[in-house]
């Protein structure tokens, strides 16, 4: 290299805030160890040059300040603090900003959206087996209200009658002459099954896939029941 030395005027971070460099005038951040571009605006007026650490991938960098913008509000933020986004349309005819609390059981037990619509809380109980007798079942729902929609599902545990494994039967009521008989209700605290089953009678009855228009018992030991409700 040609034995030529150029030195520059140099200062801490303090000295640069007191200091006014010329317009395009570059000076020395002894504390950063790195360039300041000076704009001519007055003291502590320029821009500093980040190094090549600063910039490499897992190269250490932070992120010092974030200022508020185009639908953010509450900043800047040099050290801690909150901003909020504004109310935005994620797309189209969706939702606006909206909140969701969800207990452990997996149900959103709170949410707010805005003006866009009501928010939908929504109960889903664990895996129950099938009555073999005259009971009524009841599953505490916590909605706060009585559900605007109730699903019985029967879930297939074991393969039968052309269902798989997981396969999910959304089952309402039935009533068999001579067999059996159901209710399914739900008021602001329960969803209750009620069932009649007549002596040597299966709890449920489906229409088989694997035959059509059959409709055939269900083995209890290969199914389950699963409540949903839901409240707007």
């Amino acid at each position: 290299m040609p034995n030529i030395q150029v030195q520059l005027r140099r200062g801490t971070t303090s000295d640069h805030a007191t200091f006014a460099g010329a317009e395009g005038e570059v000076t020395v951040d002894t504390d950063l160890d790195t360039l300041m571009v000076h704009t001519g605006g007055g003291a502590g007026t320029g821009i500093r040059l980040a190094k090549h650490s600063e910039l490499s991938a897992g190269g250490g960098g932070t992120v010092t300040s974030v200022d508020s913008g185009t639908g953010l509000t509450g900043g800047p933020i040099t050290t801690s603090g909150t901003l909020s986004l504004a109310d935005t349309a994620v797309t189209a005819g969706s939702y606006t900003n909206t909140n969701l609390t969800v207990d452990a059981q997996g149900r959103i037990t709170a949410a707010s959206n805005g003006t866009s619509g009501a928010a939908v809380s929504k109960y889903e109980s664990g895996e129950t087996v099938l009555p073999n007798a005259d009971v009524t079942q009841t599953w505490a729902h916590g909605l706060g209200q009585t559900p605007d929609i109730i699903k019985l599902i029967l879930k297939c545990t074991a393969a039968e009658h052309g269902y798989s494994i997981g396969d999910e039967v959304h089952f309402t009521s039935e009533h068999t002459v001579n067999v059996s008989a159901s209710s399914f209700w739900a008021d602001s605290s329960n969803v209750s099954l009620r069932y009649k089953i007549d002596t040597g009678a299966s709890a449920f009855w489906i229409v088989r896939r694997d035959t059509t228009g059959l409709s055939t018992p269900l083995t209890p030991s290969k199914w389950r029941i699963i409540v949903r409700a839901f409240a707007f």
